[in-house]
């Protein structure tokens, strides 16, 4: 049976080393992109590929995309001083589709301690036995998850 490559073996190898070498030019190369841009689009961005005559930089939305186009010429300009590389074209792209990012947890925005209160009292002061109910119900649920919820404001 054949014994299996130490791991420390597999990272002696010329394909991995040149791997290695491609991955720590495209984080250089990403750096000095970053420095280029005003710090709040710089952390946007995510990766970038070295092509012979274009660098594609990959940002984490289409939002953040669209304004460091207007960027672009200042951030090739720098990145061609400060690497050797030239460059003839500067894309932009999402580092994911749409489809594939992770949805962020929607917010619930509950009533205020206020609101439940003019329910209750709107109830309490309705003669209609079946509206007086359903809004008896209502500001008990508003309460009652105002009171679930750790991050609430005391109202």
């Amino acid at each position: 049976m054949r014994q299996p490559e130490s791991v420390a073996g597999l990272f002696q190898g010329a394909a991995i080393q040149g791997l290695l070498i491609q991955v720590e030019k495209h984080r250089r190369v990403l750096d000095v992109a970053k420095r280029a841009l005003p710090g709040f689009l710089a952390d946007h961005c995510v990766d970038c590929v070295v092509k012979p005559d274009r660098l594609i930089l990959y940002v984490d939305s289409p939002a953040w995309a669209s304004q460091i186009r207007f960027y672009a010429l200042h951030l090739l300009s720098k990145v061609q001083q400060s690497t050797g590389y030239r460059f003839n074209d500067l894309l932009i792209r999402n580092a994911l589709p749409a489809a594939a990012r992770p949805l962020d947890k929607p917010v619930l925005a509950l009533p205020s301690g206020f609101a439940a209160e003019v329910l209750k009292n709107s109830a309490l002061s309705t003669s209609s036995g079946e509206l007086k109910e359903a809004l008896l119900r209502l500001s008990a649920t508003v309460q009652a998850l105002r009171n679930a919820d750790p991050g609430k404001e005391n109202q």
